[in-house]
């Protein structure tokens, strides 16, 4: 029994036949390519993900050193394996973009990408150094916590400069602009789905005044207001590292062309989810927006028609998304689930609210 197998077997995975003939291939390659023997793994770890891609991690002993690699192998169910793989191959090329898009930029940095196996549908990457945003913040709003604010504000202030550096390095494709037609279109869509699954939390009055809302806002975009940028797609704190006094980005799966505010609204709002934590600071979460605006350099006033657009987009993006989570609960733990996710669902229903008015 080789030492993969020998490791796999010890744990509880439920791992299929062909998923680890696609794991020990791509592991096979990567200690080929760093001219390691099988002898040289130390251990492989699995993380939870989303139905997409399993997630491994692979620690090698390497030059009398440990080295982890990451391993990100698409998930192949036979009706969607074309689609699966197209995605497993377009998150690699943009991880790739990225890093040596960055590697020409004064500040920030990005994940750093091994090799793409386009047999096995998967990809490899070094791991990050530092310590995530998200972790950052929650740790300097836990009681009598003694860490440093000014390392807070200093990779929320980072944040801001990455996207910046990210938005300016990355080349536009398509069009340049947006439109309105297109904004609004955006939102009915998001109302019809949203509307069609809560019943009469969503009634057809508030629908109407949101429709109404969202055409008010977008008739009030100057012209410059309506460029398109690259986006992340999921801009937030849990996707940003911070190390050696620099941003590491990563997670780019979904990299695509949208309004140049998605990402920079994107990002606060993540920010605001904190403030439904049990265990929370508001002054430190303020702080953190505030740093982060100063980074990216574009302070727009609460009003401000984009900003009042994307509160209302970004609203029912998250209502939709814990009715389609709360769908999926089951058992005791998918009680206690619905519970909290109800309370996030009257909170983003009453913002919704607010900004019919």
């Amino acid at each position: 029994m080789n030492r993969l197998k020998k490791i796999v077997s010890s744990k509880n995975w439920n791992l299929d036949s062909d998923t680890f003939a696609r794991l020990d291939s791509v592991v096979h390659q990567l200690l080929n390519s760093f001219l390691l023997q099988s002898s040289d793994i130390i251990e492989i770890e699995q993380f939870s993900s989303y139905f997409v891609t399993h997630v491994y991690k692979l620690t090698l002993s390497h030059n009398e050193n440990r080295e982890n690699i990451y391993i990100k192998l698409a998930y192949l169910p036979p009706e969607h394996e074309e689609r699966q793989r197209g995605r497993i191959k377009f998150e690699y090329d943009s991880t790739k973009q990225v890093y040596e898009l960055f590697l020409k930029n004064t500040y920030g940095t990005s994940v750093e990408p091994v090799a793409y196996y386009k047999q096995e549908a998967a990809f490899a990457m070094h791991e990050m150094q530092g310590e995530r945003l998200d972790n950052i913040l929650i740790a300097r709003m836990r009681p009598f916590n003694s860490k440093s604010v000014p390392l807070l504000e200093e990779s929320m202030n980072g944040a801001g400069k990455w996207l910046r550096e990210f938005q300016t390095s990355m080349p536009v494709i398509g069009n340049s602009h947006t439109n309105e037609k297109e904004l609004e279109e955006r939102i009915s869509i998001y109302l019809k789905k949203v509307s069609d699954e809560t019943g009469t939390l969503i009634n057809s009055n508030l629908v109407t005044s949101l429709e109404n809302k969202a055409h008010k806002l977008v008739s009030e975009f100057a012209e410059v207001d309506f460029e398109r940028k690259a986006k992340h797609n999921d801009y937030a704190p849990w996707n940003l590292m911070f190390f050696d006094s620099q941003i590491v980005g990563f997670d780019f799966a979904d990299c695509e062309m949208d309004s140049k505010f998605y990402d920079l609204y994107y990002f606060n709002r993540a920010l605001n989810s904190f403030k439904l934590k049990p265990i929370k600071k508001l002054s430190l979460i303020e702080a953190s927006k505030q740093c982060f605006i100063d980074g990216y350099g574009l302070d727009l006033a609460f009003d401000h028609p984009t900003r009042q657009y994307f509160n209302l987009f970004f609203a029912l993006e998250r209502v939709q998304m814990l009715l389609r989570a709360r769908k999926r609960n089951t058992g005791f733990v998918g009680k206690l689930k619905t519970l909290s996710q109800k309370r996030h669902l009257n909170w983003y229903l009453k913002e919704l609210n607010k900004l019919a008015r």
